[in-house]
């Protein structure tokens, strides 16, 4: 779904429909402040016609009185209208609307709109996140129609002053001699139509700047996060990185450069228009002065009026008319926002009867790519069963696990969840049902509590059900070792929290998993950042916790697929081989070269009494040792079995298979 997509003609019942939603929004919270500004802004362009009136008088009337045609009870009411004319606009204006109305509007809204927005998250389709059309949409709503609301209002209602002074300055200008109105009209006029006409738009061009601020933006703010930092400071790239931060940004800022100087002759054509209409009709009012048919009080206060207020106030009303759909464009961005497409979760809330689940004829691309990752890929897990999924990178394991999870829908064929289609659960069942630990699991500046709790936030603070999960991902192993235990905030974006190890947080990403005592694992890489030691021994934890649950294993690396029943191998988006680690082996193929290329990653040597090596072979579910007696004929250690016989079980098998000669 494109941004342009979106887009509707410009019409005023876009602009009726922004401000009905953005006005209903002030007023449910503040109906008075919201009535006021209409108030101030139309009581400030009277005050304005006012002073053109108490000038006049003020002048004209202080040399009557210095004359004694007039007593100084007559003069004084001009010169207090006259001191309050001159203060009151300013409190009006800045103090109030610009220095409360606004910042409390900002307000409100921002929490409407960020409230509303993040309650859309909870309910838009995932594939918007991994589309570059509905990102710019998403980026916009939350970067751009807060400030475009900004100038909806209250700046944009403020030109009713200048709509109620320009009205009544012509009618004045028009009792003295009417010609006085065409020669204000006309150049008004004229200024805004080559503007409209040959003058490039700067929000035009804005629009086409998205993706370049976000390249700059986005770097920026990695320049800006404590991990970043750490790794671009300890690999010694910051400078670089800021570098590439500045070729951006000073790129986007040529552009700018290059758009106003492009355009900077007919900008300054454009703007002169009703700079030189105030010099001529000046010399118009100084030449009714002259020839005595206006006095000297009305020819000082036309003439400044004139030269300051008119063209502005006329010339402000008609931007408003002609840029308002610009901002309204931006602040359509926020209903775009609210306009893409969520979830449908009419399902049913029950929970299937039994975990099996089955792949049928599955096709699927990913939004805006034309390149099908599932080629009709068909595979049944039973129930209680331990899968593997491996195969190489950017073969679709992880993707099978989204579309298990509903970030997804199958383009075609079906996904099936204990005999019934899975788009038949709800959302709130399938959380319930699935646990999911992935790659690049989230760190949250949470609680640890929380950080658990939200695998399943029904029973966030059931603390049996919290503490069973943390026993499965052994975190209660460090948890009363945290200053406030479970209570203890994690990370370092807040003052007094508390930063985990790299391993403590993958336990807590696995106990948030459990949470709930969830009947379907799905580990998605979540050992990727481990040693291949560690990652065997974690797998064989996985085991132990997955007993009794259907679990799917996804993995290029391959210390978890001896302690799973079955593995299926993805290749080209199905599936080339299944069977067990031995029957695979056997077969040859793409397992049997993946495993022989990566079994030297869980061997660990040490040295026994008789100087022979002992190789350990870490994965499965018991150590099998190995001797190695180093070759002077060739410098290669012969890896033979140490016992003859092959053990029984898991450990048979992997005593077997790993037997290297």
């Amino acid at each position: 779904m494109s941004a342009e997509g979106l887009e509707e003609p410009h019409n005023f019942g876009r602009i009726i429909r922004a401000y009905r939603e953005l006005l209903g929004i002030l007023s449910a919270q503040a109906l008075a402040m919201v009535v006021s500004v209409f108030v101030v802004a139309i009581a400030l362009g009277g005050m304005q016609l006012l002073s053109l009136f108490v000038n006049r008088h003020l002048l004209d009337d202080g040399i009557a009185l210095a004359q004694g045609l007039i007593t100084y009870r007559e003069y004084l009411p001009y010169l207090i209208l006259f001191v309050l004319l001159t203060i009151m606009p300013g409190l009006l204006r800045d103090v109030y609307v610009f220095g409360f109305v606004q910042p409390r509007s900002l307000l409100i809204l921002r929490t409407a709109f960020k409230g509303r927005m993040l309650e859309k998250l909870s309910r838009m389709k995932y594939e918007h996140l991994e589309s570059e059309s509905s990102m710019e949409i998403i980026d916009k709503a939350y970067r751009r129609a807060e400030n475009s609301a900004r100038h909806l209002f209250p700046m944009y209602v403020m030109n009713l002053q200048g709509f109620i002074y320009g009205l009544g300055i012509l009618a004045y200008v028009g009792s003295i001699k009417w010609w006085l109105v065409p020669c204000i009209v006309v150049p008004t006029i004229g200024e805004v139509w080559y503007s409209a006409k040959y003058t490039k738009n700067i929000y035009d061009e804005l629009e086409g700047y998205w993706a370049r601020e976000r390249a700059y933006g986005t770097l920026g703010s990695y320049l800006r996060s404590r991990s970043h930092f750490n790794e671009a400071k300890l690999f010694g790239a910051s400078d670089y990185l800021i570098g590439t931060y500045g070729s951006r940004l000073n790129a986007r800022n040529r552009e700018y450069e290059k758009f106003y100087f492009k355009h900077l002759r007919t900008h300054f054509a454009g703007e002169n228009i009703t700079k030189a209409a105030k010099l001529i009709n000046t010399l118009l009012v100084l030449f009714l002065y002259l020839s005595r048919q206006i006095t000297v009080g009305a020819f000082v206060a036309l003439s400044s009026n004139m030269l300051t207020s008119v063209f502005e106030s006329l010339l402000g009303v008609a931007f408003v008319i002609r840029f308002s759909h610009y901002h309204i464009n931006f602040f359509d961005y926020y209903r775009k926002y609210l306009n893409l497409s969520e979830e449908a979760d009419c399902g049913c809330d029950d929970e299937p009867e039994t975990c099996d689940i089955e792949f049928r004829d599955v096709w699927f691309r990913y939004p805006g790519t034309q390149r099908d990752i599932l080629k009709g890929i068909s595979f049944h897990v039973k129930d209680g069963e331990k899968l593997s999924l491996v195969g190489e990178n950017g073969q679709g394991k992880s993707t099978i696990v989204k579309l298990l999870l509903g970030l997804f829908e199958p383009d075609r064929g079906e996904i099936v969840l204990g005999g019934r289609p899975l788009s038949s659960y709800s959302r709130k069942t399938r959380t319930r049902v699935f646990g999911p630990v992935f790659q690049d699991f989230v760190k949250y500046s949470i609680s640890l509590r929380e950080n658990i709790g939200i695998g399943y936030l029904e029973h966030m603070y059931d603390t049996e059900t919290l503490e069973a999960a943390a026993r499965e991902g052994r975190v209660d192993e460090f948890a009363y070792d945290l200053p406030q235990g479970y209570d203890t905030i994690l990370g370092r974006d807040f003052e007094g929290g508390v930063d985990l190890s790299g391993g403590q947080w993958q336990r807590v990403a696995i106990a948030r998993a459990f949470m709930g005592n969830k009947p379907i694992l799905l580990l998605d890489e979540p050992t990727s950042q481990l040693d291949p030691i560690a990652e065997s021994q974690l797998y064989r934890e996985f085991a132990e916790m997955a007993e009794g649950k259907t679990a799917i294993f996804i993995t290029h690396r391959l210390a978890s697929t001896m302690i799973t029943d079955r593995i299926l191998v993805i290749q080209d988006g199905v599936v080339t081989q299944e069977g067990t680690h031995r029957q695979l082996m056997e077969e040859g193929g793409l397992y049997a070269n993946m495993f022989n290329a990566q079994k030297q990653w869980y061997v660990k040597c040490s040295r026994n009494g008789s100087g022979n090596k002992l190789h350990v072979l870490a994965g499965g579910s018991r150590e099998n040792l190995e001797v190695a007696q180093h070759d002077p004929g060739t410098g290669y250690e012969k890896i033979g079995p140490n016992e003859p016989e092959a053990r029984s079980g898991s450990g048979g098998e992997l005593a077997e298979q790993s037997t290297f000669s």
